[in-house]
């Protein structure tokens, strides 16, 4: 049975300053190879869809002529809207949802969707973005995975807390059980089967107030869905596991930047 998200534009309003500070960062050098492996050039239209606060947006804007983010949220967008200012980057934002998607978008040449397809109907928005994306171009769910950097596995420690203070919905849970689709098998049955990976490794250490941050950017680990003790409770045993295991605040980790690309096979 395919189960689909409940729309809820406001899911990670209240996490958006800890999502910009906390989340890992999307690797440059991958944005770059997603571009080449793609085609993209100063007349390519890209749309960013389910952007966020525009972390992966941005990246793109130096390898296409137009750049269109769609978000439902609408803080998010103005947090977006506030980082292109500050980058002097151009971008077509759009308050909307992947059931909003429509023919005064294309012809596009890439869309990528970055740790949000698992929020939408996947197989509908597969069958909109058919009609949208032009012959020739591409489909790229990108995403960060983490891995361990020497010894220090944090990791572990910080999923546990953040798994014992969660408050998974009943579409959360479903996710992450056995009756989950994997994407990459939505893909192949999808128009975009053709499917192949990029993905670029980098070293990064990032502080205690990231990973604080880190914790209250997942939906439901939000402010809004702890509440005031709750969230306090959260940050107060996460800081005392987190400097138990690396007194100094420094966390190293690996970051891989993973790129998922799908096109239509030839």
């Amino acid at each position: 049975m395919t189960r689909v998200a409940p729309l809820d534009p406001n899911r990670f309003t209240s996490a958006i300053p800890h999502y910009v500070n906390g989340r890992p960062r999307y690797s440059e050098r991958l944005v770059g190879k997603l571009a080449v492996e793609t085609g993209l050039g100063p007349g390519s239209r890209v749309l960013d869809l389910g952007c966020g606060p525009g972390s992966l947006t941005l990246l793109l804007a130096p390898y296409c002529g137009t750049l269109i983010g769609i978000d439902a949220d609408p803080a998010m967008i103005a947090e977006a809207r506030r980082a292109a200012e500050t980058a002097g980057v151009k971008v077509d934002w759009r308050v909307g949802t992947s059931f909003d998607l429509d023919q005064s978008l294309s012809p596009l040449n890439l869309v990528t969707i970055a740790r949000a397809f698992h929020w939408m109907d996947r197989d509908a928005t597969l069958l909109r973005l058919n009609a949208l994306i032009a012959p020739g171009g591409a489909l790229s769910l990108v995403n960060t995975e983490l891995h361990p950097s020497g010894d220090l596995r944090w990791h572990d420690a910080f999923e546990e807390v953040r798994q014992a203070h969660g408050r998974f919905d009943d579409f959360n849970r479903w996710r992450k059980s056995g009756a989950w689709e994997d994407h990459v098998s939505v893909l192949l049955r999808s128009p975009f089967s053709s499917v192949e990976r990029v993905s670029v490794f980098e070293k990064r250490s990032v502080t205690l107030a990231q990973v604080l941050a880190r914790a209250l950017s997942f939906s439901a680990n939000s402010p809004s869905v702890l509440g005031e003790d709750g969230t306090r409770a959260y940050e107060e045993e996460l800081r005392a596991r987190m400097l138990a295991l690396s007194p100094d605040g420094i966390f190293p980790e690996v970051v891989e930047t993973v790129a998922i690309i799908a096109r239509r096979p030839n």
